[in-house]
């Protein structure tokens, strides 16, 4: 898919799903800007070092930023180990996820609504979890919550800026291959599980999720709005 003279911001862009977004749309021909606190080092991208959970740091980031033809909102933490049931998660890991998760989308969106305008053409995509429409997230509190907020923070998007000329839409991954998830992974029968529960019978790859997201950027999803979009390998139909 032809993206030349788009201008696309990922924030997380040096993370295992966000990395894999970056080279596919920059092999498209797509200006990409990687918004993070860790360098990439990918020569793909613009680096803009940035703190999602200030607000300063990400307004000041995407001020240098005149025109967004999209926002790809993937930063993301998940606790594994500290995020559990509702009655035994503490305070600080609740706060933590949902300062990344859920505040950063809000920061990342609220001061990239210029850009998304002057463009006329602005594509908001949040990347959701299936932990946030199923009993997936159980044992998660802190992060399936940051994500069903992530869900509907998109749908008011949607509504708020259709006469600008915007569109927000959720691409829900099912359990990937990335450092997220690398602590159950070390875990064989956790690892498993998350298999026998896709009834494509294996785990996603950052690179799976290109097509859709490379879609949702351009023109040819001009109709597509306030949806949900999963590439779950069926995770959420089962």
């Amino acid at each position: 898919m032809e993206l030349k003279g788009y201008n696309v911001v990922v924030t997380g862009g040096s993370g295992g799903i966000g990395s894999a977004l970056l080279s596919g749309l920059s092999a498209s021909g797509a200006s990409v800007h990687n918004l993070d606190i860790h360098d990439s080092a990918n020569p793909e991208a613009t680096f803009h070092k940035t703190d999602l959970t200030s607000e300063n740091s990400v307004k000041d980031s995407l001020s240098t930023i005149e025109k967004i033809d999209a926002l790809i909102v993937c930063a993301g933490i998940q606790l594994v180990g500290l995020d559990s049931k509702i009655g035994e998660v503490s305070l600080e890991t609740w706060q933590k996820t949902v300062d990344i998760n859920l505040t950063g989308a809000f920061l990342s969106v609220k001061h990239a609504i210029p850009g998304l305008i002057k463009s006329g053409r602005g594509s908001v995509i949040l990347i959701g979890s299936p932990t946030a429409m199923s009993m997936e997230g159980a044992g998660y509190t802190a992060y399936g919550a940051s994500k069903a907020g992530m869900m509907g923070l998109s749908r008011i998007i949607a509504a708020d800026y259709k006469d600008k000329g915007i569109r927000s839409n959720v691409v829900v991954p099912g359990s990937m291959l990335t450092p997220l998830i690398e602590k159950i992974l070390q875990d064989p029968e956790k690892s498993q599980g998350l298999i026998d529960r896709t009834p494509l019978g294996r785990m996603g790859k950052p690179s799976d999720l290109v097509g859709l997201i490379n879609w949702l950027v351009s023109d040819q999803s001009s109709f597509a709005t306030g949806a949900l979009y999963a590439v779950d390998g069926g995770m959420t139909a089962r």
